[in-house]
């Protein structure tokens, strides 16, 4: 798992969240690694030797040569300034927050013996740790340096640089913001309707879609609060997607039969010169198989 990067403790913070126990148990793969851990709720981990249960962030980071902090979005700064203050010359923090502007200040302006990981999975809590996953950097300060902590901790792991916070959080306003947007306004009128004899009568769309739907709704409702309000770049495009919902609306009811059918080719045009939908649509259907292995 760990390679290069001297790596002997890590202090996980936010531990009993469900990022924080993914972080905890990729870490204790590695039989050389003791793992302190600290959150204010209970924490659990059963059959897991390597664990030290902390009462306090201090003792939880004060001898820990990575610092993984996994805690809510409102919390992240306050906790990572407190982690810093403790942490010893040398060791490494790394946040993982879903929006960056308001810790990257903190981050930048951080003791210069610590070294700073800006840093976003795009993946979730369910996902298998021997599985190639993607990290997001935003380099701090020294960007050959903490590139190649990242990889050396995630090896496996798929990196994305993302050149400055304000630009990784207008993405995530639409790889994230604007998808949980859309799920939450689909899984609201799903919940008002007959879903599981919709599931029965409907074909591969709507099921995965349904799906994807269902998903997301996983999420506890304070993460998803969190995403949809705290991010600011929301708002633009939550406005942009109802403002052309609007328009398609006054497509579909209007009299002119080929303005619907000339919206959709126009639409279509557009995408397939950023993507191919054709492989698109294979790839669609190699995810609804592979997906029916687990039914």
């Amino acid at each position: 798992m760990i390679s290069c990067f001297p790596l002997r403790k890590v202090a996980v913070i936010g531990a009993a969240g469900r990022m924080g126990r993914w972080f905890t148990y990729y870490f204790a793969e590695s039989n050389s690694v003791r793992i302190a851990v600290f959150d204010k709720k209970r924490l659990a981990f059963r059959n897991l030797q390597c664990v030290d249960r902390c009462k306090t962030i201090k003792a939880c980071v004060k001898e820990a040569d990575l610092v993984i902090v996994c805690v809510p979005i409102e919390s992240i700064v306050s906790v990572v300034e407190e982690c810093l203050t403790y942490m010893k010359e040398g060791a490494t923090l790394s946040e993982i927050s879903s929006i960056k502007m308001q810790i990257f200040s903190v981050l930048r302006s951080a003791r210069k013996d610590i070294t700073c990981l800006c840093i976003h999975p795009m993946f979730g809590p369910a996902t298998k740790r021997s599985r190639i996953i993607k990290n997001l950097l935003i380099p701090v300060r020294n960007r050959a340096k903490e590139l190649a902590i990242l990889s050396s901790i995630f090896p496996r792991s798929e990196i994305e640089v993302i050149n400055n916070p304000d630009l990784h959080d207008e993405y995530m306003a639409v790889v994230i913001g604007l998808t949980y947007y859309v799920n939450l306004v689909l899984g609201s009128m799903l919940s008002k309707l007959d879903l599981s004899t919709l599931k029965k009568v409907a074909g591969t769309s709507f099921g995965m879609q349904a799906l994807i739907t269902e998903s997301i709704l996983n999420d506890s409702p304070e993460l998803v609060s969190s995403l949809l309000r705290e991010n600011p770049f929301n708002t633009t495009y939550f406005s942009n997607f109802l403002s052309e919902a609007e328009n398609i609306q006054n497509l579909v009811s209007g009299k002119e039969e080929g303005a619907t059918r000339r919206a959709v080719a126009d639409i279509k045009t557009r995408i397939n010169k950023l993507t191919d939908t054709d492989k698109s649509y294979l790839k669609f259907y190699c995810a609804i198989e592979h997906l029916k292995a687990f039914e």
